[in-house]
C-alpha cells in the first residue's frame, strides 16, 4: 500500500475513536513502530489534532470526536465518483437531486487542470441512458429521515387502506420508474409495498408507541412474506426474456437453470394476482405460463382483453 492511500486508511481508522495508541496503528496496518510514528507525524500535518499523555492510561488523545479532515484520492477513485455522479442524474427524483451540480462543480474546482480534462472528457463520451423516476415524490426527505430513524408516521396514502395510517418504514428502493417503500401498518398489523408519490400527507409521530428495531423488522417482514406469498408458480424464459427479469424483477422472484432450460419461480398471494399477470404480459413473446391453471387462466384471459383491441 502506498503510503498516501495508507494515510487515508488511518484517518478513516481513527475518525470514530477518542484515543489511539501506536500499537494501534502498528498491529492494524502492519507497519512498523518507526512507520507508526513518521505516520502520526504527518496525520498531524493533515490536520489530524490530539494531545499525548503517558502512564497507564495514557496515549493519543484526539481533541475533536468527529473528524472533518481532507481525504486524498487517487486517480481511479476521483473518476469513480464522478462515474457515480453522472449514473445516479438518471434517477431525477431524490432528495438531493438539486445539490448534484453543486458536488461536482466544488469537485472540478478542486483538481488539477489535466484532471478537470480527463473528468470533463469522460462526462462528454459515457452516457447513461437508465429510466427516470416517472411521478415527483411531494415528502422524499421526510419519509427518507422518517426509514434512517426509524420514526413511527401517520400518513394518507390510499393505494391500500382509506384513511390515515400508522407506519414504520423498513426501507425505500427504486424501481422500474418509481420510488417504493416497505411499510409496516401497526394498527392492521400487516406489510404494504407503497409508492412514495402516493402519500398526500405525512406527519412523524411522537416516540411514545413502542416500534421495532430495524433487525425485528426486517426478521418481522421475512416472516410476514413467508405465511403471505403462498402460492407457487413456475413460467419458461427465453434468453432475451432472462435477461428482461434481470432487468426489471422483484425479490419473490427467482431465475432458475435445470437441464438447459430457465425457468422463473416464486410465490403469489391471490390479492396480488393481477401484478403478476401484467408483469407476465410485459415479457411479451419470451415467456410461457407453466403452472398453476389459475395464473394461466387469468394470463389467457388478460391476452384475450388485449386481442380484443385489434
Amino acid at each position: 500500500m502506498k503510503k498516501s492511500e495508507r494515510l487515508n486508511q488511518e484517518l478513516i481508522y481513527l475518525s470514530d475513536k477518542k484515543v489511539f495508541h501506536l500499537k494501534e496503528l502498528e498491529e492494524h496496518f502492519a507497519i512498523s513502530e518507526r512507520t507508526a510514528l513518521r505516520d502520526i507525524a504527518d496525520l498531524e500535518q493533515l490536520g489530524l489534532a490530539f494531545y499525548t499523555e503517558s502512564g497507564r492510561n495514557g496515549g493519543y488523545h484526539l481533541t475533536n470526536s468527529k473528524l472533518l479532515l481532507p481525504i486524498r484520492f487517487n486517480t481511479q477513485e476521483i473518476n469513480a465518483i464522478f462515474f457515480a455522479l453522472q449514473a445516479i442524474r438518471g434517477i431525477s427524483e431524490t432528495p438531493y437531486s438539486n445539490a448534484y451540480d453543486e458536488i461536482e462543480l466544488k469537485l472540478v474546482k478542486s483538481l488539477p487542470q489535466n484532471l478537470q480534462e480527463q473528468v470533463k472528457l469522460q462526462k462528454q463520451l459515457v452516457h447513461f441512458y437508465s429510466q427516470p423516476s416517472l411521478n415527483e415524490v411531494k415528502f422524499f426527505a421526510t419519509l427518507l429521515k422518517a426509514c434512517i430513524d426509524n420514526s413511527l408516521i401517520e400518513v394518507e396514502n390510499f393505494q391500500f387502506v382509506q384513511g390515515k395510517q400508522k407506519l414504520q418504514l423498513l426501507d425505500i428502493f427504486f424501481q422500474a420508474g418509481n420510488w417504493f417503500c416497505h411499510a409496516y401498518n401497526l394498527d392492521l398489523k400487516k406489510w404494504y409495498v407503497l409508492r412514495l408519490d402516493k402519500f398526500e400527507a405525512v406527519r412523524v409521530l411522537p416516540t411514545e408507541t413502542k416500534i421495532m428495531n430495524k433487525e425485528p423488522l426486517t426478521a418481522n417482514l421475512q416472516k410476514y412474506e413467508e405465511n403471505y406469498y403462498q402460492v407457487p408458480y413456475s413460467c419458461l424464459l427465453t434468453e432475451n426474456g432472462e435477461q428482461k427479469v434481470k432487468y426489471n424483477s422483484y425479490p419473490i422472484m427467482n431465475i432458475v437453470h435445470d437441464a438447459g432450460k430457465i425457468y422463473l419461480q416464486g410465490k403469489y398471494n391471490r390479492e396480488e394476482l393481477h401484478y403478476l399477470v401484467d408483469y407476465l404480459i410485459s415479457l411479451g413473446s419470451d415467456v410461457q405460463v407453466l403452472q398453476p391453471s389459475e395464473l394461466k387462466k387469468n394470463y389467457l384471459t388478460k391476452l384475450k382483453q388485449i386481442m380484443k383491441k385489434y
